[in-house]
């Protein structure tokens, strides 16, 4: 994900919460009626923004491993290119890096 939508979403949910507020208290005269609606859709907007982050959060960590992974790749190639073709360290640094 190239752009950080975090601040989006928040506002998104709560703006849908508002609405939700206004909504439940123009039609439901009684508070508890009010109170049931609210916490409802609350509790639904607060799941599917939660769910958004943990995945923002989960990508972004599989990004930061695979940079990682990558970068230690090309350092053991660049050992392996620089090791005589027949010692233990080019063999184990082959034999690292897979077929």
């Amino acid at each position: 994900m190239t752009r950080n939508y975090g601040f989006l979403t928040v506002l998104a949910g709560l703006s849908a919460l508002a609405v939700i507020t206004i909504a439940a208290v123009m039609r439901y005269p009684n508070t508890s009626d009010v109170t049931a609606v609210i916490t409802a859709a609350g509790t639904v907007i607060g799941t599917v923004v939660g769910a958004f982050f943990g995945v923002n959060a989960a990508s972004a960590g599989r990004m930061k491993a695979e940079e990682s992974r990558d970068q230690a790749t090309a350092a053991l190639v660049k050992v392996a290119t620089k090791a005589d073709e027949d010692s233990d360290v080019a063999k184990a640094a082959m034999e690292g890096v897979g077929p």
